[in-house]
């Protein structure tokens, strides 16, 4: 029979039918395809967002606060889940609302604070590829008020920031600069006022962005009554001038004062030509004149100091004494002219007690650093004309006193050491003393009312923790500086627990000793929680002293089965007696060698109570013996990694015995009730 192939309008008819159904299904698996990226994009932005706002929480941002996203990348870094490879910000405001522009060259998905969702569209999300990270104010102590903005720029470069201040919205003053920040001087605000601070920034494509804060100027003057004023070094000429000296008050007047006890390096006295009415005297400190004009005879204003001299380490020491306690906080140093005498560095010191019979020996005699310097003014070059230097005495109100930025806790098996990073911005004041205390179930305490520790004169404390209960603990710090000013801090939620240690393997180290040539151990026990003696085995050891198993563990005179053969004491050195075992033989006293073995038990045991037997006439005391429980249950790997590394990767302490250099008669140590205790956020 004779088969019939395909007429050419049947193949016609069917290609004609395959390009309609490609015309249809085509365009759908495209916008399928289109909607799937569309959406994975969406999903990545959320995730993103999720991120940002678990890291302001974790990480207690400060708000407003912006995150750049830029090629997978966000500033400040955040752990977000998947991918973005994108670019735009996140801004959250106070409230935690946030406001959303994302752009991956394809979609925008942006979002505003009062919106629920995002919106997507397609890209660019604007025109302008200029986004601006933050505007952050900060003081700078002594100088004004820093004003720093970040932006970034996709495509283009970064060229120009300009900076506002407004009162009122009107300009009180600006500043054009390539910088990203400028520092206003504090002479432009007021105290108790409100200003609007605002930045423009232009790239090199003729884009310009602006933003703009809020900032609220409220300050504190510096009250003092004395100042001592240092003079160090000079940097050309035969010595070192000061034109005039100026203080001014919390209300901008000049403040009049005495001149006190003073000292020079250079005369081992009182300044050349101090006292001397013709020439630099001390009254030149304070007249109201700022320049002269005749070195001969010193023209009516400047007072010179280390005059003649020739060596590095010459200075000057005053005092200025305001008659009575005042704001201060402004003052004006003139130095400077055609003499060229100028002073290499110059400073000044708080000093806050009515000076004694030693004040001025300690402080005036001496250059002595230890009080709070609330100026600092280095000079690099000479000043041929008499030239102003202003310094301000003012801090914001919420950061005059010290500040506790952190409480940090570290946990050496049963003991806790709690430390408080501490910052004093009161013109490095110094922190004076400090007090702790751990608080069960209450976060709430105030201060006054709060258990405090004793007083501590360093930034930290210890706790045994055998001594506490189990639960939620809270840490209180209370810091005070030597300006008398305060500040507390409560830690967040810590969770106490205690945990048996059950375990079949024990680490023991050996660490060192203090005289002779070796540690000895005379016995070792160890006890479950019913008491009963636990039988064990040292199967695995390592000596850093001969990079083996140590000298005599397995001979007739210190074997290893004298650690556990329920004799105490021995008499003879020169054979071992019939009870001790040593360590680190040979080697020399305080050279750090260690020893590290496994104590087996055989199966897991509740070890409860620790007894070890050292000492003798010999000197052989070690200086610490501790005890860590591994994660790690084989026992080759125990001793590849933990014993002859001495690594305590997967290591647990579990106690110590620290021992000091009078053990000279075999003395028994024991440590009962032996837990893993963690201390640990919530």
């Amino acid at each position: 029979m004779k088969k019939k192939g395909f007429t050419l309008i049947e193949l016609l008819a069917v290609i004609v039918i395959l390009a309609i159904i490609a015309m249809i299904v085509v365009p759908i698996i495209l916008n399928i395809v289109k909607k799937s990226k569309r959406e994975a994009f969406l999903n990545s932005v959320y995730h993103v967002i999720e991120g940002v706002k678990l890291d302001a929480v974790i990480n207690e941002r400060e708000l407003p606060i912006s995150y750049t996203v830029e090629d997978n990348q966000i500033t400040p870094s955040v752990s977000f889940q998947g991918k973005i490879d994108a670019y735009g910000e996140i801004i959250i405001d106070k409230t935690g609302k946030t406001k959303v522009e994302i752009d991956n060259g394809k979609w925008c998905a942006r979002k505003e604070y009062s919106d629920n969702k995002l919106i997507v569209s397609s890209s660019p999300c604007t025109d302008n590829p200029i986004i601006i990270r933050d505007l952050a104010t900060e003081i700078k102590w002594g100088e004004g008020l820093l004003v720093t903005s970040s932006a970034t720029s996709k495509n283009s470069q970064i060229i120009n920031y300009e900076f506002k201040i407004k009162k009122d919205n009107q300009v009180i003053d600006s500043y054009s600069s390539e910088a990203n920040e400028y520092l206003f001087p504090f002479e432009k605000f007021s105290n108790h006022e409100q200003y609007q601070i605002e930045v423009e920034v232009k790239d090199n494509q003729n884009h310009v962005k602006a933003t703009n804060t809020t900032y609220e100027f409220s300050y504190e003057s510096m009250i003092t009554r004395y100042v001592i004023v240092e003079v160090l070094e000079h940097l050309d000429g035969n010595g070192a001038a000061i034109n005039e000296l100026e203080f001014l008050d919390a209300s901008n007047n000049k403040l009049t004062y005495t001149v006190g006890p003073v000292y020079d390096s250079t005369t081992n006295g009182v300044p050349v030509y101090w006292n001397n009415t013709s020439y630099w005297q001390k009254e030149h400190l304070n007249d109201g004149k700022y320049s002269y004009t005749s070195n001969s005879d010193g023209g009516t204003t400047s007072t010179l100091f280390i005059y003649n001299s020739t060596s590095t380490d010459k200075w000057s020491r005053f005092l200025v004494d305001f008659g009575e306690e005042v704001e201060l906080k402004t003052t004006h140093l003139w130095t400077g002219g055609n003499d060229r005498r100028q002073p290499k560095q110059m400073k000044m010191y708080r000093y806050s007690l009515e000076p004694d019979a030693y004040f001025t020996s300690t402080y005036i005699q001496s250059r002595n650093m230890s009080l709070p310097c609330i100026y600092d003014r280095t000079f690099t070059s000479v000043y041929t004309m008499p030239t102003m230097d202003t310094n301000y005495f003012i801090y914001p109100k919420d950061t005059k006193k010290p500040i506790i930025n952190d409480i940090l806790t570290t946990r050496n098996h049963n003991f806790l050491e709690i430390k408080a990073d501490v910052t004093d911005p009161y013109y490095s004041s110094g922190m004076k003393q400090y007090r702790f205390s751990l608080i069960k179930d209450n976060e709430n305490l105030d201060p006054k009312n709060v258990p405090w520790s004793e007083v501590q004169y360093t930034n930290m404390i210890q706790y045994d923790l055998s001594n506490l209960e189990e639960g939620t603990y809270y840490i209180y710090v209370e810091a005070t500086d030597n300006a008398s000013l305060t500040a507390y801090k409560t830690s967040k939620a810590y969770h106490f627990l205690k945990k048996d240690v059950n375990s079949r393997y024990l680490i023991m180290e050996v660490y060192d000793h203090f005289a002779s040539n070796g540690t000895v151990i005379t016995e070792l026990e160890f006890y479950d929680q019913s008491g009963n003696k636990l039988t064990y085995d040292i199967p695995s050891i390592y000596d850093a002293a001969t990079n083996k198993v140590p000298y005599y563990w397995t001979s007739t005179a210190w074997p290893k089965t004298r650690l556990y053969d329920g004799k105490k004491t021995y008499t003879s050195n020169s054979n071992g007696g019939s009870t001790s075992t040593i360590f680190n033989y040979s080697s020399t006293a305080g050279a750090g060698k260690w020893t590290r073995g496994v104590i087996d038990f055989g199966n897991q045991k509740n070890l409860n109570d620790i007894k070890i037997w050292l000492g003798g006439p010999e000197g052989r005391t070690p200086k610490e013996v501790n005890f860590f429980i591994s994660e790690e249950e084989n026992i080759d790997t125990i001793y590849n990694n933990n014993i002859k590394e001495r690594d305590n990767r997967n290591l647990i302490k579990v106690t110590d015995f620290i021992m000091s250099s009078d053990v000279k008669t075999v003395t028994m140590f024991e440590r009962n009730n032996v837990k893993i205790y963690t201390f640990e956020k919530k």
